[in-house]
């Protein structure tokens, strides 16, 4: 089998033919890119390399890289701040207009792309702090304000409407984070197509409304889902932006424009519920936090769509994100089915500790893995490959500094955190908490190499894993029949973590990542980990007040997992603050 030419050699290649032609034409340049391109994907069919997508987009990086040099050297001005076709009449041998202009993206060094990520993951994690505080606060509150009953009602209309609100955008919205030119055709096209799907879905939420409220025979069915539908045409408006900002590498304002939201709608919600419009106050929150959310991502990052409509230009897209949809169904339907064999193998009590456990277990750990997973995709769609494998360990790194601490705690006193907190009446899901914390930080942490794969088009691999992921679990449930409860719940976490090896063999396998590489980064947060499980496991052991005990037990483990942390890593770790505080700095000082 013949080898590919070196990630090296492809710049050097490229611009000895454009350099061959001297005074060149945009055509002339573009056949040569053109020209590339195609040898290396047949080189790549012909020989049968798994790596079709790297070979495939080191070519189009280097095209533009060898583009931008020459136009610089003939002293053409780019402009940074916004779109800036290379060459905007490039036509192909076939007659057609080839890849439409490029977004030219200005060089910056490497610690001011890193500095970028750390300014996009901390905003995005303390919007989700705050996200996650002020629910904690809103719970109890609005339990209080409604009652059990028209709770009730919200709760008939949720199942339809969070479903449809994940489907809404058909995935569209990542496929054209991904989206190198500003092509009118596709960016407007897709503009019409989100706003006809909209309202589609909007009609379809009035029309179950009707169905629920015949079902139920809850009147009020009506006008709660009439409420829920207004808000879908403002979720499409909002897509469009977000890929916008996600390619300019800005998460910031989308974290703005999330806590904005997330305030105003809690305080529609509680003005609402003192007033006395029950039900109506969570649909009226659902509906703001929407409106509010669409309105600043549009001043953010807002185009005039053209009266232009080509499904044709879409076909790429419109194919991705149907994939990527089908991962969010499959993972609903999977999830769904998982909790129909776990009740119907023992019984409705012990599935709702075993949900509780479940939901604990994803709330701790995704409030971390989200915004971190958010930026690290955007990085991944403008980062050179070298420099982004780099920034892919540290983040593998960083969440496992985060999450296994967490999963370490949580087995040693699960069962005992929760006694606390909620009573003796759910010491069982603590048992099944302290199962599946470990499975979850795990899987979570490998998680973050998706990003690198959807950033790299490799959205089938994606869909692949979801779903075998899904059908494992599935099954892993389904033995239930033959398995005590606790047997069951370790094995679904055994498939959590052979989900995240596989994963990581994934990304070893399509980005050249080493996979040894990402076991050292995350072996200091798993050994520290172990100590710190281990020591809160010991105070927990001891006689004594249970409640002064289990809370110290908490502190004492935390104080040994950063000794630990010192213990083994000191040297990176003096490093790595010293770095996150001098790009923290930067930021403060570019401000």
């Amino acid at each position: 089998m013949s080898e590919a030419p070196k990630r090296a050699d492809f710049y050097v290649i490229v611009k000895k033919a454009v350099d061959s032609l001297g005074e060149s034409t945009p055509e002339q340049r573009n056949e040569i890119y053109d020209f590339a391109r195609k040898s290396i994907e047949n080189f790549v069919y012909n020989n049968g390399s798994s790596a079709y997508s790297v070979h495939v987009n080191y070519i189009r990086e280097v095209s533009e890289r060898v583009e931008i040099d020459h136009i610089s050297r003939q002293r053409e001005i780019i402009s940074p701040p916004g779109p800036s076709p290379l060459a905007p009449d490039l036509v192909m041998d076939g007659g057609y207009a080839a890849d439409p202009p490029l977004n030219v993206v200005q060089e910056v060094e490497p610690q001011e792309r890193t500095a970028l990520f750390l300014k996009n993951m901390g905003a995005g994690g303390a919007v989700s702090i705050v996200k996650i505080l002020i629910q904690l606060a809103l719970l109890p509150l609005m339990a209080h304000l409604l009652g059990p009953k028209e709770f009730g009602i919200y709760a008939l209309a949720v199942p339809v409407v969070a479903f449809l609100a994940v489907i809404a955008d058909g995935g569209v919205g990542f496929s054209l984070a991904r989206e190198r030119t500003n092509s009118p055709a596709i960016w407007s096209t897709a503009f019409w197509i989100l706003i006809i799907v909209s309202f589609v879905l909007s009609i379809i939420v009035i029309l179950s409304g009707y169905l629920l409220s015949i079902a139920s025979s809850e009147p009020q069915l009506n006008g709660l889902m009439l409420i829920l539908a207004i808000s879908f045409p403002f979720l499409s408006l909002g897509i469009l932006p977000v890929a916008r900002l996600i390619r300019q590498g800005n998460l910031v304002a989308i974290a703005v424009a999330d806590f904005c939201a997330t305030v105003s709608g809690a305080i529609c919600a509680v003005s609402l519920g003192i007033l006395g419009y029950g039900a109506r106050s969570l649909a009226f929150q659902f509906l703001i936090s929407y409106i509010i959310r669409t309105l600043i991502l549009n001043l953010f990052a807002f185009e005039k769509p053209k009266a232009i409509f080509q499904p044709a230009t879409m076909l790429e897209h419109l194919s991705s994100g149907g994939i990527l949809m089908g991962g969010r169904i499959a993972d609903l339907a999977c999830r769904s089915g998982e909790s129909l064999l776990f009740g119907n193998a023992f019984g409705p009590a012990t599935l709702g500790a075993y949900n509780f456990a479940n939901q604990v277990s994803r709330f701790l750990f995704e409030a971390c893995s989200n915004p971190t997973w958010a930026a690290l995709y955007s990085q991944s769609l403008s980062e050179k490959h070298d420099h982004l494998l780099k920034i892919f360990y540290k983040v593998s790194r960083l969440m496992a500094f985060l999450t296994f601490p967490v999963a370490a705690v949580l087995a040693a006193a699960g069962p005992d955190i929760l006694a606390q907190a909620l009573g003796p009446s759910w010491q069982e899901a603590g048992i099944f908490l302290r199962i599946l914390a470990a499975g979850y930080a795990l899987s979570l942490t490998a998680s973050m190499g998706t990003a690198l794969l959807l950033a790299m088009d490799a959205n089938l691999l994606f869909f692949l894993t979801v779903l075998i992921l899904g059908l494992a679990r599935v099954l892993a449930a389904a033995a239930g029949q033959y398995l005590s409860s606790l047997e069951t719940v370790w094995l679904i976490t055994f498939v959590n973590i052979f989900y995240s090896v596989g994963i990581c063999l994934c990304v070893v396998h399509f980005t050249d990542a080493k996979f040894l590489r990402i076991l050292r980064e995350v072996a200091g947060p798993f050994f520290a980990a172990l100590v710190s499980g281990a020591v809160c496991w010991i105070v927990l052991s001891l006689d004594g007040n249970k409640a002064i005990i289990v809370y110290g037990s908490l502190a004492v483990a935390t104080l040994c997992y950063f000794a630990a942390m010192v213990l083994f890593e000191g040297k990176n770790l003096r490093n790595e603050l010293f770095f996150i505080r001098s790009a923290t700095f930067g930021i403060i000082k570019k401000r």
